[in-house]
């Protein structure tokens, strides 16, 4: 094996990529509730923006001549990463069933954190301190956004441990889509995974049909979720393609401050100081990590957050 390192421009360019990502996805909770105010359920818009997302990387797949399951290891390792998907998707869902949001989204954040821990056990990422403190601050900082430790908070065994498993699941699936992005092209592997995470996301409605929104700006709201959902999820996987997998997944912690923000902008919500305390500590973590990741560092090429393994024929 060895450790090849991405260039400093392929890693400016990932970073902005998933700073775009992070702003997308964070106009979908606000769509949504917009959804719900209308009419339409959860099912309607897991159903809904799932089917988008694999649609518009499908299509795109198509239009660019890239075969999907071509062969049998990608037939697998789409089943593997569509069941991941879906067990984030469905682990939320059943979530916010005994929960409220903010805590749901905290606990399904902590993916980070897993990631890190998981990748420093395989030896993929050094085991530095400084990039454990960071990641936890950065996590800090979104509870204060999420207003998580001043709001009274409905909590329960059964949410907690169906936030957990969405937690481990998308710690895991964003690991395995790194892997796959090694050596795959990163619309293929979407495609694939989102075609079957779309098949495992309809055991939903075991437990709920699908409510439709009653007017059209119900709909038109539907509409934007999906789109959100759909182009952020082409700007996750050239993301994890360009930077890894916990790079991505770090940057992206800044999705639930831009959702604040759009909260403020768009339906005129008030924030406390101490949720922009929060958002200075989230985006204040976020850059000492990307300035400590970048700084020269004498005899340290191989150590970086992030490098990937490769595998030599």
């Amino acid at each position: 094996m060895t450790l090849v390192e991405p260039s400093a421009s392929r890693v400016r360019l990932g970073i902005i990529v998933a700073f775009v990502s992070a702003i997308v996805f964070g106009v979908y909770p606000v769509a949504a509730r917009a959804v719900y105010a209308d009419g339409g359920n959860a099912v309607f818009l897991i159903l809904a923006t799932t089917a988008a997302r694999a649609l518009s990387l499908a299509f795109f797949c198509v239009l660019k001549k890239k075969h999907l399951f071509a062969t049998r290891d990608a037939v697998q390792q789409a089943f593997i990463g569509g069941a991941f998907q879906a067990t984030s998707i469905l682990g939320i869902f059943m979530a916010l069933s005994w929960m409220s949001g903010p805590l749901v989204v905290v606990i399904v954040f902590t993916n980070t954190l897993m990631l890190l821990f998981f990748m420093m056990w395989r030896g993929e990422i050094k085991i530095d301190a400084l990039t454990i403190i960071l990641t936890a601050l950065a996590l800090f900082g979104l509870s204060l956004i999420l207003d998580v430790w001043f709001q009274p908070q409905s909590v329960s065994l059964l949410g907690m441990m169906c936030a957990g498993i969405a937690a481990v699941a998308t710690a895991s699936r964003l690991y395995v889509y790194g892997r796959l992005m090694r050596t795959r092209d990163p619309a293929i592997v979407g495609a694939e995974a989102f075609l079957c995470a779309f098949l495992f996301g309809l055991l939903v409605l075991a437990f709920k049909a699908p409510q439709l929104p009653v007017s059209l700006a119900g709909y038109g709201w539907a509409a934007v979720s999906a789109g959100a959902l759909a182009v952020g999820t082409f700007g996750m996987f050239y993301g994890i393609a360009l930077l890894g997998s916990f790079r991505f997944s770090l940057v992206t912690k800044l999705e639930p401050m831009f959702t604040a923000l759009f909260s403020v902008v768009l339906i005129h919500e008030a924030l406390e100081i101490r949720q922009y305390l929060g958002m200075v500590i989230l985006v204040g973590s976020l850059a000492a990590y990307q300035y400590v990741m970048n700084r020269p560092r004498k005899g340290d090429l191989s150590e970086k957050c992030s490098v990937t393994w490769q595998k030599m024929n």
